[in-house]
């Protein structure tokens, strides 16, 4: 009996020291509590999957600065173009935690984040929307002039690509950090890759299908003065030459595209 004691306890221990270790990685990506900032938000069953290494179904959103490689080497001064840099991706990373989302990494001219998916997928996604266009918009209205203040000269097409895919990852520890894997990742990247406009969202077809299923998805209603329609197109990409199917999104404010 007090053999079998032992063994229970320390599987109890064991138990708490797994918990304890991904409570530490939880910390630096996961969403945040909105009364409790010093605390995650993340449902037992998100845990669970995390701990035991299963499948969990995310929407996933690159940021791409375009042109990022000009502006570094335009700039006047290399440490004034690594804070604006810190400033854009710290900033976000932030609301990104207050808003269900994950923050995976920094690219090194954008990052990458994710949305674990447990209730409805169409307002999760109408979720991504929104971070979206607030990311647009305060990089053009903010980081952008912050670029151009320490520019000798001004490349053409500067401006800021986003990528949307979605479909089963892994959350898992790589490397000592949490980091997402999963074939929607490649697929967010090729989307923010195959943006021609200084500011463009493409969606990959398959979270742009299962968006649109209800013909009343194509398009929506983001904020009071913010609305959005998804519009099936085709885009060459590296894999696809030939072209592939995607959405553009745009994003509307008293009918007129923000952003043309």
């Amino acid at each position: 009996m007090d053999r079998i004691k032992v063994i229970e306890h320390l599987q109890e221990v064991i138990g708490d020291l797994h918990g304890v270790h991904i409570d530490r990685h939880l910390q630096r990506h996961a969403p945040r509590d909105r009364f409790d900032p010093t605390r995650t938000d993340v449902s037992p069953k998100i845990r669970r999957s995390i701990a035991e290494r299963q499948p969990v179904e995310a929407i996933v959103m690159t940021a791409d600065i375009r042109r990022s490689s000009s502006i570094m080497r335009e700039s006047i001064d290399t440490l004034q173009f690594a804070n604006i840099l810190d400033d854009f991706v710290g900033e976000f990373r932030t609301v990104l935690c207050y808003h269900n989302g994950w923050f995976d990494k920094f690219t090194g001219d954008g990052f990458i984040c994710y949305w674990l998916i447990e209730d409805s997928f169409a307002a999760q996604m109408e979720t991504v929307l929104a971070f979206s266009a607030t990311v647009m918009e305060s990089f053009r209205g903010y980081y952008y002039p912050a670029f151009v203040a320490n520019l000798r000269n001004i490349p053409s097409g500067v401006g800021l690509s986003i990528g949307i895919d979605a479909g089963p990852c892994h959350v898992a520890p790589v490397a000592g950090d949490l980091t997402l894997l999963g074939q929607p990742i490649v697929g967010a990247v090729r989307m923010a890759n195959a943006a021609r406009r200084p500011y463009e969202l493409l969606m990959n077809a398959y979270p742009g299908n299962r968006l649109t299923e209800s013909s009343t998805r194509n398009t929506g209603k983001l904020a009071t003065d913010l609305n959005y329609q998804a519009i099936k197109c085709v885009v060459d990409t590296k894999e696809y030459p030939e072209g592939q199917e995607a959405y553009a999104v745009t994003f509307l404010k008293g009918g007129q595209n923000i952003f043309a």
